[in-house]
């Protein structure tokens, strides 16, 4: 018990170090602050050209065999949706190298969720093809990033899977403006440890480049509340804690808060990011060297998904995030997980995804939604079987 109390406390401490990576803060470690280390920026890490084998050396009369058809993963039974169009039909669509891992969590017996038909068959100039090319676009169409929805992540630690958290993540935008929060809370052993109310919120403009926050502000019962304030027009991000500055940095186009990075290199794709990128938080601007890993079939809670894999590295090596972007429902995050020098990890699995269907108004949508609860499209997993040791009390 000693032991399983300890590793709950590493668990958090990690977390904790995680969120450091990319700017943030989650509040519950030490009261005594730490050092900020000087803005730094980071080169973006390309994915290798794939080698292709010439035509010639195959028979004409070789095909290719057809895969066969993936089962259908059984639907929410509260909704029946229109299925998603593909994230290919957006400008900024993103196709991954050809090869498929599986390592993420693989089961065989688990169905995979279909791929719209139409994904592969009318992509336009992609933002890998973009990146192969060494060329960025001036404007960027995030005509497939949904205007609303929420996901909620179930945080494990280690490779046994303790649960020690859950956060809940929503977000919205009406093609000018975007609002976006993130509640994150102790769960299981560790709440019983530390109970945590962890509140993060980021608000800005969608704009030919994606998001470019405006404010970014933290909430944590019993601190005062800490806030990045963007002035793009300066070119400086001012960090505050209670109204008053801390320190400032600069920033360039392209640079994002910890809470809409993830969202913007799903809307632009990794090649429609700045070469160098400063990610701001309430503490301060810190580097993140980013690499594309490539496209992986991830096994989840809400079922199986085709996921492009992307990784933010800290520049000393001592810590590693890996995020999984699902190809089909709006390129949102669907996996994060973090790994430190010393093995430890943390990983953060989506229990629930649920977004408005793609090309809905927003007038329309404003309609549906003060008439009723608006049509969504929902993922969310299985219901969990009850512990055997509970079982075998209401048996006798």
């Amino acid at each position: 018990m000693m032991r399983r109390t300890a590793l709950a406390a590493l668990g958090v401490s990690i977390l904790l170090h995680g969120v450091l990576l990319v700017g943030g803060d989650l509040a519950f470690a030490p009261g005594v602050e730490p050092e900020l280390p000087p803005v730094m920026q980071a080169r973006l890490i390309e994915p290798p050209a794939v080698v292709r084998t010439p035509a010639s050396a195959e028979p004409a009369a070789a095909a290719q065999p057809k895969p066969k058809p993936a089962a259908r993963l059984k639907p929410a039974p509260r909704v029946q949706p229109r299925p998603p169009a593909a994230p290919a039909a957006a400008a900024v669509a993103m196709v991954a190298p050809p090869a498929t891992r599986t390592d993420a969590m693989p089961d065989t017996a688990e169905p995979s969720l279909p791929a719209p038909a139409a994904e592969a068959a009318s992509a336009p100039a992609t933002a890998m093809d973009v990146a192969d090319k060494d060329v960025q676009a001036d404007t960027i169409d995030a005509e497939g990033w949904p205007d609303r929805g929420s996901i909620v992540f179930r945080v494990f630690m280690g490779d046994k899977g303790l649960e020690v958290g859950q956060a809940q993540h929503h977000w919205s935008h009406d093609e000018h403006t975007y609002r976006m929060e993130t509640v994150l809370q102790t769960t299981g052993l560790v709440g019983l440890m530390r109970s945590l109310h962890y509140v993060q919120r980021s608000e800005g403009e969608l704009g030919p480049q994606g998001l470019r926050p405006l404010h970014f502000r933290v909430e944590q019962g019993g601190k005062k509340p800490e806030s990045a304030e963007f002035d793009w027009t300066a070119g400086r991000v001012s960090i505050r804690r209670d109204g008053r500055e801390r320190r400032a940095a600069d920033i360039r186009p392209g640079d994002q808060d910890v809470l809409s990075l993830w969202h913007q290199i799903g809307i632009v794709g990794a090649s429609g990011l700045p070469k160098t990128i400063t990610v701001v938080s309430n503490k301060g601007a810190k580097q993140a060297l980013l690499e594309v890993v490539g496209s992986e079939s991830a096994k989840l809670p809400i079922g199986r998904l085709d996921t492009l894999r992307l990784r933010a590295k800290a520049a000393d090596d001592s810590l590693t995030i890996d995020i999984w972007l699902a190809r089909n429902y709006g390129m949102l995050p669907v996996r994060i997980r973090l790994a430190d020098n010393e093995g430890e990890s943390l990983d953060q699995q989506a229990i629930q995804l649920r977004l408005a269907p793609p090309g809905e108004e927003t007038a329309a949508a404003a309609s549906v939604a003060a008439a009723g609860e608006p049509e969504m499209i929902e993922l969310r997993e299985e219901p969990r079987p009850a512990p055997g040791l509970q079982e075998d009390l209401y048996r006798n």
